[in-house]
Formats: structure tokens, sequence, C-alpha cells
């Protein structure tokens, strides 16, 4: 499970860099109408997205491996697809014209001052749906657990953690302000100046990083 664990971390982490649904929880903690209970609506849904693509892609992934019995050309071209996905969202992220999960962002910040709480499990769950390199390092991630050779404990526990490490963006912050209060606004307010500023260059930087990543994983499975 260790060898596992030290796979699939490192995905979770470039999965769980996601400027978008950091600052969509800054803007909804920042509100004055039940901020804490929205923030936890918004993490609700972008956890229920993530649930359900993960059931949806470990299907995929079972039956793929099942249909192919040259295992290692089948994850090799997994590893080859989502590092050349990888590669071109890496590119429209430093192409001026906005990303679909920046239009979301900004949708949310017009229209959301007076929307019930409930509403917002939906924001957090079109946000993550938006974020197209979360779900492809996601992916990866569970393609990784999908071919271990770890009981199914073992891949239960590493699911859960790429899972939550994917989703801090969404908890940290909403944790943070429970636990500090109002003392945590000057911190999240600092991290997401930085965060907005440079989104593009973050973004692309983990989507170039994880390509390279990718393409070196597919090439030692056909080693």
């Amino acid at each position: 499970m260790g060898s596992l664990l030290a796979i699939v971390v490192p995905l979770a982490l470039g999965a769980a860099i996601s400027p978008t649904i950091f600052a969509l929880q800054v803007l909804v903690l920042s509100g004055r109408r039940h901020p804490v209970a929205r923030a936890w609506a918004l993490a609700g849904g972008a956890a229920a997205t993530l649930i359900a693509f993960s059931l949806l892609g470990l299907t995929l992934l079972d039956n793929l491996h099942a249909a192919h019995h040259h295992r290692s050309w089948a994850d090799a071209t997994i590893d080859f697809a989502a590092a050349v996905l990888l590669a071109l969202l890496a590119a429209w992220a430093l192409h001026p014209a906005k990303t679909r999960a920046q239009s979301h962002r900004d949708r949310a910040q017009r229209h959301l001052a007076d929307a019930p709480a409930i509403l917002f499990a939906g924001v957090g769950g079109l946000g993550m749906l938006v974020n197209f390199s979360t779900l492809v390092l996601f992916l990866a991630g569970l393609h990784q657990i999908s071919r271990s050779p770890v009981n199914l404990a073992g891949k239960a526990v590493t699911w859960l953690i790429l899972l939550v490490i994917t989703l801090s963006p969404a908890m940290v912050p909403v944790t943070l302000v429970v636990i500090l209060g109002r003392r945590a606004t000057p911190l999240l307010g600092s991290l997401n100046t930085f965060v907005s500023g440079h989104s593009r260059q973050i973004t692309a930087g983990i989507e170039l990083l994880f390509t390279a990543v990718l393409i070196w994983k597919g090439i030692s499975e056909l080693s």
C-alpha cells in the first residue's frame, strides 16, 4: 500500500491545486449571510461531484482493463491520454480568454449574494465539474488505484486519501474559519489575492509538471 500511496498522493496534491475552488470558498466565506453554512454546502457539492466521478471512472477503468489482455499497453495509453489532456489544458490556461472555471467563479460572484445556502451545493458541484485539470489528475489517481494489486481495504483507504486531499481547496478555508473565526479572514484574503493574481501561471505550471510525470510513467509501462 505504501508504494500505491507514493504514486497517488502526488497526483492528489496536483489535483488539489485549484485556484477557482479556493477563490469560490473565500468569496462565500467573506459574505454576510450564513457564510459557514454556505461554505459547507459548496464543499459538499464538490465532494458529491468527485464521488460520482469516482464511481464512473473506476467502472470505466475496470472495464477497460478487463477488455485488454496487455495491461501495460492499456495503462500506458491512459497515462499518455491524460498527459495530452493536461498539455492542452496548460495551453488553454495561458490563453488570454477566461477558462470555464473562471467564468463559473465570476457568475457565482455576481448572482449568489442572496441565494439560499442549499444552492451553494450546486455551485460547488459545478465548480468541480468544470475544473478539468483537477478531474484529469484525479482520474490518474483512480487509474493507479484500479490497477494496483493492493487489497480492497487498502484501495478504499487510498481512494479516501485521494478524495480528501483533492477537496482541500474547498475544505481548508471553511475549517480555518470554524476554528479561528474572523481571525482567519486576513490569512484567507492574502492567500486569495496571491492565488487569484497568479492562477493561470499556477494552473499551467502544475499541468505541465504532471504532463511530464505521466509521459514518464507511460514510457515506463512499456519498458
